[in-house]
């Protein structure tokens, strides 16, 4: 799936950040004087933190936290790309296709026409052997936000699955090396079969 993922650095105290910031939870000094950190009340969680608490947590097997956190992002913000994304992700690793297929249904929803969750939801599609949703959806992303080079490859796969090689020879070189196109046309004739066949 399309998830601008960023590195993390220092895990261990980001999750007592995070921690904190969840469970509203701190330290507080009887002496103000020497207060060193001076930020202030307690912020609520962002959709952003709540993010990435989800991210860490699935990433470390804790997938059942994970969804209370992503059913939080639901209830606090349903308006973000993130919470149906994030949330996908997170039953994928579960092995929930279907479910997060749904998900992304509910996000598309909410946020009409977003690529990121087209782009998602053919992804999931694909992996269900949906090929003509999946394509359906890479197409609809890319004419969303036709510069972005996962909407561009993804859209090209969709193609060469379906047979229709010049055009993911087209697609595909606007983001990738001549061997590189090569190498994926010849990956996509092979799985091409398997989409045929249903399986």
């Amino acid at each position: 799936m399309r998830l601008r993922r960023r590195r993390l650095g220092r895990c261990g105290g980001l999750l007592v950040a995070v921690g904190a910031i969840l469970l509203n939870a701190g330290c507080e000094s009887t002496d103000k004087t020497d207060d060193w950190f001076e930020g202030g009340e307690m912020q609520p969680a962002s959709s952003d933190t709540l993010q990435l608490t989800a991210r860490i947590l699935a990433a470390k097997g804790k997938t059942q936290q994970a969804g209370f956190v992503l059913d939080r992002m639901l209830d606090e913000y349903p308006d973000q790309i993130g919470t149906y994304a994030e949330g996908a992700s997170v039953l994928l690793v579960e092995g929930r296709v279907s479910d997060a297929e749904d998900l992304l249904d509910r996000g598309l929803e909410v946020l009409p026409g977003n690529p990121v969750l087209l782009n998602d939801r053919g992804m999931v599609r694909l992996l269900s052997g949906n090929l003509p949703g999946a394509t359906a959806d890479f197409n609809a992303a890319l004419t969303a936000d036709p510069v972005d080079a996962d909407y561009v490859a993804n859209a090209a796969l969709g193609a060469a699955l379906e047979g229709d090689e010049a055009r993911a020879v087209r697609l595909w070189s606007r983001v990738l090396s001549k061997q590189d196109v090569d190498r994926n046309l010849a990956i996509a004739r092979a799985a091409r079969v398997r989409f045929a066949s249903g399986s």
